[in-house]
């Protein structure tokens, strides 16, 4: 008698939903467990501009980084992909899109990131979420000149203002951030949308992380609230288990398809 091997748990979870107020959903993601890349991008600029940015963004960044190129400079390459493609189609002149990648490389992960899409880190041995990313918006830069604490900053008039996304016009590239750290056991990584973390705050964000059965209920429990809260955006999340798995953080809930997603409303 021959055995099967064993199936692998899924290290990722991902999902995007029109929400409960926009016409359409201009966010595209990116999962890829083989590979070690996870994406969100948070597209902008009409109809069907926002949309193509995002996609752009998408397939620009994880063709370049399977092709071996840089976290940096596939970030590049999708902005001036983005770039290119406004000059070509009139109709598209003023799309761009926010982006946030995750990119593992065994025992370290690499975030990028331009805009205001957010990358966590959750430790499920402290049960405690920390922010790894800072916004690229006019609160964020006030939060970095230590004008404004990070609660202002959630209520600042201006938190949705980019002050870099890809596509940006001009003659200088936007900024790109960057960070590369050690995974820790017990590590998950969520990123996502301002259309999730502006619906819930880091509070509720940790305490649905910290009550979950395992990675699927989490991200199925995250877009539920931010559904239930109004979604007046798009909600775009990946969650990313570190290399030892879930098994690791003793945490296992029923197998869902993935990507899971709900109807869009």
């Amino acid at each position: 008698m021959t055995s099967s091997p064993a199936v692998q748990p899924p290290r990722s979870v991902g999902a995007t939903d029109t929400g409960c107020v926009r016409a359409n959903n201009q966010d595209a993601i990116f999962c890829d467990d083989a590979l070690g890349l996870w994406l969100v991008a948070d597209g902008m600029g009409g109809h069907a501009g926002g949309a193509r940015a995002s996609e752009i963004a998408r397939d620009t960044i994880s063709s370049r980084l399977t092709d071996g190129h840089g976290l940096r400079e596939a970030i590049l390459g999708a902005h001036r992909s983005i770039r290119t493609e406004q000059e070509a189609c009139p109709d598209y002149g003023d799309m761009g899109t926010t982006v946030v990648v995750v990119f593992d490389h065994g025992e370290e992960f690499e975030i990028g990131w331009v805009g205001d899409s957010r990358a966590y880190r959750y430790s499920t041995d402290s049960g405690k979420l920390e922010l790894l990313t800072r916004d690229h918006n006019v609160a964020g830069m006030l939060v970095a000149a230590g004008a404004l604490s990070p609660s202002e900053a959630a209520r600042h008039p201006q938190r949705h203002v980019l002050t870099d996304c890809l596509g940006l016009v001009g003659e200088q590239d936007p900024r790109i951030g960057s960070l590369q750290e050690r995974w820790k056991p017990g590590d998950w990584l969520l990123i996502c949308s301002d259309g999730l973390t502006g619906e819930l705050d880091d509070e509720l964000i940790e305490s649905t992380l910290t009550t979950s059965a395992g990675l699927e209920e989490a991200g199925n429990q995250l877009l539920d609230k931010a559904l239930n809260a109004g979604a007046h955006d798009n909600v775009s999340l990946v969650l990313v288990a570190g290399p030892l798995g879930e098994a690791s953080a003793g945490k296992r809930g029923p197998r869902l398809p993935w990507p899971f997603r709900r109807r869009s409303v």
